[in-house]
């Protein structure tokens, strides 16, 4: 009889050391890495604003208005990331003045009647496509 109590004692032993001892052991963190290859950092960046170029040749100035000098040319299907945005009073050929958007890239700058603007890179990419295969 005290065999089998201290057998049942050993028995309840080992069973515990199997269930508690796992359940001390240090947790390792593990990060999954969100990362695509080729893409830009801030592709899909909420509050990331991205430019389609929807005229054939667009013409970049410097700063926001037609006043400033060229300072690049752009073509229909290229895509910028917005940096800036300005509001600025056109006046047209009538005499008539409407507001307008230019946006700001690292390249330059465009009147919103030259772009598309979507809010994120695969947006962008797609309709870039799509006035490509017109």
């Amino acid at each position: 009889m005290k065999h089998s109590r201290f057998l049942w004692k050993l028995v309840f032993l080992f069973l515990g050391s199997v269930f508690f001892f796992p359940a001390c052991q240090k947790k390792v963190e593990q990060s999954i890495d969100f990362d695509i290859p080729g893409e830009e950092p801030l592709a899909y960046l909420p509050g990331v604003e991205w430019a389609v170029v929807t005229d054939s040749v667009a013409a970049l100035r410097e700063d926001a208005g037609f006043e400033h000098k060229v300072s690049q040319h752009a073509r229909r299907g290229d895509i910028f990331v917005v940096t800036g945005k300005q509001l600025l009073n056109v006046k047209a050929a009538d005499g008539t003045v409407r507001t307008v958007v230019w946006y700001g890239f690292d390249q330059g700058w465009l009147i919103e009647d030259s772009l598309s603007i979507y809010e994120n890179r695969m947006n962008a990419q797609n309709a870039a496509e799509q006035l490509l295969k017109r």
